[in-house]
């Protein structure tokens, strides 16, 4: 059993390790979305701009996720104006779906399309009245110009009928082989002008040090999601670390779905690779407070939960599990990702509540515009209470 995450599972030549000191601009700390979209932002901008990365790029949250490319933010679009508004709550749906787009368009434009593909987003209720939930969620996205289609339970795919009671629809969802993805990204920072050294653990003190050396910057942006809580502070009180659990079966001989699927309130999601593998996670819920943990270190009872999820719900019996994994991301306690200046030359992004692939980006590129003294409607935005 590889618990190598399944996204990660190719091969892979890292960068080099930091080995001298340098003097830059800003130095960005953290090699997942949120780090790559702030230091290809800062570059373009003119910065001289260096990213460190403790393992490899991709190799946190950013590339342990399910590989869903989901518009909105953490709650259902639904739940979202109703706690923030029903302006802001759109205007933040609306955001992401503009730069869901561009991501598609990039990924196209560096070779990797068919590591993002627009497959459309499926929430699946599994009882009645999450059915009357999501019939209420489709009745939201459309009254605020977005699409969505309520998909009733005779329409299902085969395989969701014995779990599913209504399904929302979302056709311009994607989803996302992650490290593939962040990977190309990386390299549109590189093509702007940015550094990235691997394998290069930053501390955090009166200046950056990592390796022995020293990062002079007038400015660094920690670009966290699970460690940011650890390693800024004042963020823990906002942003706790949570681990999900993963699985990934061998190739299936059959196509079982087509679409992302966010089913029983998005406990449980999962998607069928263009291979026919099917990448499944969930059961934060039975997990309960140890999943509220820093380690990348899994339950067998969720794992063993997973499988029987495959095996009783799905209907695939006899699936060879290839990979077991956990990624461990940030909560934030009002579900708004943690976007701010921390103190004089200091700025942190992460806390995305499980949502981090747009948001990620979104929050990186505003934390960029706001250092290089742009202003940034994104970060206003992101910040709204």
């Amino acid at each position: 059993m590889d618990t190598v995450p399944y996204w990660l599972d190719y091969r892979y030549e890292p960068r080099p390790p930091l080995d001298r000191d340098i003097e830059v601009d800003v130095c960005v700390i953290g090699g997942g979305v949120s780090g790559i979209s702030c230091a290809r932002e800062l570059a373009r901008r003119g910065a001289e701009t260096v990213l460190l990365e403790a393992r490899t790029v991709a190799s946190g949250a950013s590339g342990r996720n399910g590989g869903f490319l989901l518009a909105g933010a953490a709650p259902f679009h639904l739940d979202a104006r109703e706690r923030w508004g029903r302006e802001p709550a759109a205007r933040i749906y609306g955001r992401t779906v503009e730069v869901q787009q561009e991501v598609y368009e990039l990924a196209e434009s560096l070779g990797v399309s068919d590591a993002v593909r627009p497959v459309g987003s499926l929430r699946l209720a599994t009882s009645e009245e999450e059915a009357e939930h999501v019939r209420r969620h489709v009745d939201a996205l459309r009254e605020d110009g977005f699409e969505a289609e309520l998909v009733e339970r005779d329409d299902l795919e085969p395989a969701l009928r014995k779990i599913g009671h209504a399904g929302c629809l979302v056709p311009h969802d994607g989803a996302v082989q992650p490290a593939r993805w962040i990977r190309a990204f990386a390299t549109a920072a590189e093509a702007a002008g940015a550094t990235i050294f691997e394998n290069t653990r930053a501390a955090l003190g009166r200046r950056v040090t990592a390796n022995g050396a020293t990062v002079k910057a007038r400015h660094v942006v920690v670009a966290a999601d699970g460690p940011l809580p650890g390693l800024v502070p004042g963020a823990a009180d906002t942003v706790k670390a949570r681990r999900l659990h993963m699985i990934a079966t061998a190739p299936l001989p059959e196509r079982i779905v087509g679409t992302l699927v966010y089913a029983r309130w998005g406990y449980e999601y999962f998607q069928q690779t263009p291979d026919g593998r099917v990448a499944l996670g969930g059961f934060s819920d039975l997990d309960g407070d140890a999943s509220y943990t820093s380690e990348e270190r899994g339950d067998p009872r969720i794992w063993e939960r997973l499988e029987l999820y495959l095996r009783d719900e799905l209907g695939i019996a006899g699936a060879q599990i290839t990979h077991r994994w956990v990624g461990v991301v940030g909560f934030s306690d009002d579900d708004r990702p943690f976007a701010r200046q921390v103190r004089d030359g200091l700025y942190a992004v992460g806390g995305y509540s499980g949502t981090g692939n747009l948001i990620g980006l979104i929050a990186g590129r505003a934390v960029a515009e706001q250092i290089a003294g742009a202003g940034s409607r994104d970060l206003e935005l992101l910040q709204l209470r």
